[in-house]
Order: structure tokens, then C-alpha cells, then sequence
């Protein structure tokens, strides 16, 4: 297929990935709404329709139908890696039958995590929170929810240990739902709130499970909320996303919900080629940035949290996402900007390595699955003084495509291979975690159905000292600084809140001129520099 009959199909693959009727040859994916894992979307996709292998940089690069039929006219057939499914390179399998079976090399790495920390803490608990709209009929909601267990084994997911590696196992038990009437309550909601935050306390044991709990809560004046909990291990951001759509769809119609599909095999990776680029970006490793904390880091961080709070109104959310568009990229590229330009005032260095998670289901062929599909990247970044916002911001973008291009290393196959120094208590490569939750709202209430609108909540024990938390809501943004009480005083993680919300007004105040360098009483704060 070539001239106009491959612009033709791309613009109608640009249009499916953007979710709208249809594109010009001419349209830029970005600008009309895309963002890295859309571009991820739409790579699998042009993959799949055309036989080669198309990265998020050549999305990146040639970001409209006609730039890409260009591209893709380039590439000689046999040029690019295939996209049909190999053997995996997986470990050597063992003579004798083990329980279960293998695991991703990501959830791998999750579970050896939780083996050399604290897995009983709660740290690893996906929370969710909903508000229902509809006169719900309990037992259509827990019939539909009972529905997806059948259809997600992720949900119906126990892990054992043997020799020395997880194993999954499905079991049969499928996923209750727990209902607590407070119809009778204050409409205050005082015994709600306790109610959650016990449930939130209570970790998940992976070799016995269930590794869900799900809890409806009826509540005075005809309201009513779900509690969705979920151990990471069979559960991610995106997961709740599904796990509420379907929900939804299921209550309205039991037979939306199907048997169980079959995953397609992973998708070929070439895994030295992108160790070669890990080499290339991380090496050597970026120092322990200098931050404010009140003594030194000996024990693992998270065991305690607080959070600090900060909006971000709808008016600073959409020109966020106005200058995340013009480079290509969603409104999580400038707030990680934001982050970074805040700890390099903080700490007076130039060198920021940030961690933040990836989406892998396009990759895999599981973009409706529930589990934990997620890769762990770093984002290492130069913020030189004089930097202009959309310099900043462009090299952001372009790290962050990388990132995903190249996120099939599993993170601790990376510290292996890389082999940084470590230092108690301090993941390696990076201090500070970003995350950005988008709002989940499945829609308008059909008559006799439901709706579901809410998101992710906060936890009081984390994986991370320091972890930027954006979580999208109905009025705009909320920021969550988790902080680990024991490293940083409550005034110190507000005092770096409010400098966050500082530097996202300096990235919009006019990100074309380069940034007068910060006024003393915004440089690191000093007396609290502490080694890692």
C-alpha cells in the first residue's frame, strides 16, 4: 500500500486512537489530543495494520497521516523487526513441574520489592473510591461484579513462591462484594470516611488472597460509593479505569460481560538494543539529589506518610495541557517538568532523575485487561539555569517518548545489568516518583443503570519518599505530596508543595523566553543537606 491509499488508512487509524470520526492527512496527532501513550495506541496499531515495527519516536517525529505515510513509504520491507510474536526468551524452566506459572518480568520485579521490604504495610494497595449515580440494585451489582471475576483471572490471582521465583495461581474463589448500609448515618459522612480508612489499612496477603476487596456502601440521602481495593501485584492505575467501564456495562446488561479472552503472546523486544539506551542515559548514574531531609536515610522509606495538598484550577489545567500539546505530549510532560525545575531550586542541582510508571498494555495486547501492566522508567533530565520553560519542556517530551520506546526492561533487570550504587533506603537511580491519574467517569446514567465518576485516593504509607501524585477530578487537578514523615517536617514538604505550584506559573507565564535564574529565597533551602 502506498501514496494516497496509506495516508487514507492512517488517517483512519489517527481517528480510531483519538477517538473522533475522522482526520486530515494534515491533522497533528498531538495538537488534536494525543499524548505518549495514545502515541503507544497508535503505534501498535499502524504495527499491526502494516507489518512493521513503529516505535512512539517515529509517532513523535511524524506526528500527522501524511508525515507518517512518508515514513512508513521509507522503510524497505524486512528493514524493521517483524510484528509477529516469537518464543519468549524467558528463564530455563526447571525438570520438575512447578506450581502455577511464570510471571512478567515487571510483576516479578513488584514482588521481589515487596520480598525485601515491607509487604504487609499497605503500601502496595491499589485504592479506588467512586461516587454511584443511579438507584443502585445490589444484587445486579454484585452479580455483574461477580461477572467480572469470571472474565479478569487477574482478579481470581494468588502468587506462591518456588524456588526461589513467584508463580501465579488462578483459583475458582470469585471476587465478594461487601456491602455496609449508612442510610441511618449523618449525612456528614464521619463514619464513611473511618470506614474507608480502616479498609485501607488492612494489606493483602498474595499466596492466599482474594488480592480484592470491593465494598458498596449505601449512604443517607439516596447516595451511595464504591470502594474498589486492589493489590498491585493483579491491579494498576488503568485497571480501575476497566474494572469501573465494565462494571457499569455489565450491571446494564450481564451479557456484556464475556468468558475470559485469551492474551496474546508479548510482542518481540529486542532487549540489548534497549539496554544500550538505558546505558546511554543513565550511565554513569545520577548522584542522591541533596534534599531537605531532617536526618539520614537508614530505614526503607513510606513505612509512614503525610501528604501535602495543592489545586490546580481547570484554567491552569487546560493551558497545562494546551502547552503539553505543543510538543507533542499530554499535561503530564510539563508537571514533570514543573517537578524537576522544583528540585532543582530545592537541592542546586542540574542533574534530576525522576521515576514515573508506564503503561505497557498496547504493547502486550491488553488494553481492556485488568492487571499490573505497568513498566517503571526513569526520566533523567538536565535543568540548567536560564532554561526557558518550552526548552524544559521539550526535553521532557523527548525523554519520555524515549522512556516508553524502550520500557521492556524490566526495572530490576536494568539495576542488574546497569549496576548503580545503592544506598539504604533509596530506590536506585532516582529519589522523587511522578504519577498523573486521570479521572475516571464512565458516563452519563442510563435509565436503569449506574454511573461511576472518582479515582485513585490517598494512602498513609507509600513505596517512596517523595512522590508528586496528580490526580484529575471534576474541577481541575489536585496535587498529593506523599512524603515519608520520618525524613521530611510537615512545614518542609509544604513549603516544597508551594514552590511546585510557583514553578508551574513560571511554565506558563511565557514559556517561550528563557527563565531569569531563581531569586535567593527560592534557591535550596538551607542547613538540611543530607548525603543518601
Amino acid at each position: 500500500m502506498t501514496g494516497p491509499d496509506l495516508t487514507q488508512r492512517l488517517c483512519e487509524l489517527f481517528a480510531t486512537t483519538l477517538e473522533v470520526d475522522d482526520v486530515t492527512p494534515d491533522t497533528d496527532f498531538f495538537v488534536a489530543g494525543g499524548h505518549s501513550l495514545s502515541a503507544l495506541d497508535l503505534a501498535v496499531a499502524v504495527e499491526v495494520a502494516f507489518g512493521v515495527r513503529v516505535r512512539v519516536r517515529d509517532i513523535f517525529d511524524a506526528a500527522s497521516p501524511a508525515l507518517l505515510a512518508a515514513r512508513l513509504a521509507e522503510l524497505a520491507p524486512g528493514a524493521v523487526e517483524p510484528a509477529e510474536p516469537s518464543a519468549s526468551a524467558s528463564r530455563p524452566q526447571p525438570a520438575t513441574a512447578l506450581p502455577g506459572t511464570e510471571v512478567a518480568e515487571a510483576t516479578r520485579w513488584l514482588w521481589l520489592e515487596r520480598q525485601r521490604g515491607d509487604g504487609d504495610s499497605g503500601a502496595y494497595t491499589v485504592p479506588c473510591l467512586l461516587d454511584g449515580e443511579g438507584a443502585v440494585d445490589v444484587d445486579r451489582l454484585a452479580a455483574a461484579w461477580a461477572g467480572l471475576g469470571r472474565r479478569h483471572p487477574a482478579l481470581r490471582t494468588v502468587f506462591v513462591e518456588a524456588q526461589g521465583e513467584p508463580r501465579a495461581l488462578v483459583t475458582d474463589d470469585l471476587p465478594p462484594l461487601e456491602v455496609i448500609d449508612l442510610r441511618g448515618d449523618d449525612p456528614a459522612g464521619t463514619r464513611f470516611d473511618s470506614l474507608v480508612d480502616e479498609r485501607l489499612a488492612v494489606p493483602f496477603d498474595p499466596s492466599t488472597g482474594p488480592l480484592t476487596r470491593t465494598t458498596l456502601f449505601l449512604r443517607a440521602d439516596a447516595r451511595w460509593s464504591l470502594l474498589l481495593l486492589a493489590d498491585h501485584l493483579v491491579c494498576d492505575g488503568r485497571s480501575l479505569e476497566v474494572l469501573a467501564t465494565q462494571l457499569v456495562a455489565a450491571y446494564a446488561d450481564p451479557a456484556a460481560v464475556g468468558p475470559p479472552e485469551d492474551r496474546p503472546a508479548h510482542r518481540p523486544t529486542d532487549q540489548e538494543a534497549a539496554l544500550d539506551h538505558w546505558r546511554g542515559v543513565l550511565l554513569p548514574p545520577p548522584a542522591p539529589l541533596p534534599l531537605p531531609v531532617r536526618g539520614p536515610r537508614t530505614q526503607r522509606a513510606g513505612s509512614a506518610t503525610g501528604i501535602a495538598v495543592r489545586e490546580i484550577g481547570p484554567d491552569v489545567l487546560r493551558q497545562l495541557t494546551h502547552l503539553g500539546r505543543r510538543h507533542h505530549a499530554g499535561s503530564f510532560v510539563p508537571l514533570a517538568a514543573a517537578v524537576a525545575r522544583t528540585l532543582a531550586g530545592i537541592t542546586g542541582s542540574t542533574d534530576i532523575c525522576l521515576g514515573t510508571p508506564v503503561d505497557r498494555r498496547a504493547r502486550l495486547g491488553a488494553n481492556d485487561a485488568v492487571g499490573f501492566h505497568v513498566a517503571t522508567v526513569p526520566l533523567r533530565l538536565e535543568v540548567r539555569d536560564g532554561i526557558s520553560a518550552d526548552d524544559l519542556v521539550q526535553q521532557v517530551a523527548q525523554r519520555t517518548v524515549d522512556a516508553v520506546d524502550h520500557s521492556e526492561v524490566a526495572f530490576d533487570t536494568l539495576v542488574a545489568a546497569l549496576a548503580p550504587p545503592r544506598s539504604p533506603g533509596r530506590p536506585p537511580f532516582f529519589d522523587v516518583w511522578v504519577a498523573l491519574y486521570p479521572r475516571i467517569d464512565t458516563g452519563p446514567c442510563p435509565p436503569d443503570g449506574i454511573a461511576l465518576r472518582g479515582g485513585p485516593i490517598p494512602q498513609r504509607v507509600g513505596m517512596f519518599e517523595l512522590s508528586f501524585q496528580f490526580v484529575e477530578h471534576a474541577d481541575g487537578m489536585r496535587l498529593w505530596l506523599q512524603y515519608d514523615t520520618e525524613r521530611y517536617a510537615a512545614d518542609t514538604a509544604e513549603r516544597m508543595a508551594l514552590r511546585l505550584e510557583d514553578e508551574v506559573a513560571r511554565l506558563l507565564r511565557d514559556p517561550a523566553e528563557p527563565e531569569p535564574e531563581a531569586a535567593p529565597e527560592h534557591r535550596a533551602f538551607g542547613g538540611f543537606r543530607f548525603d543518601a
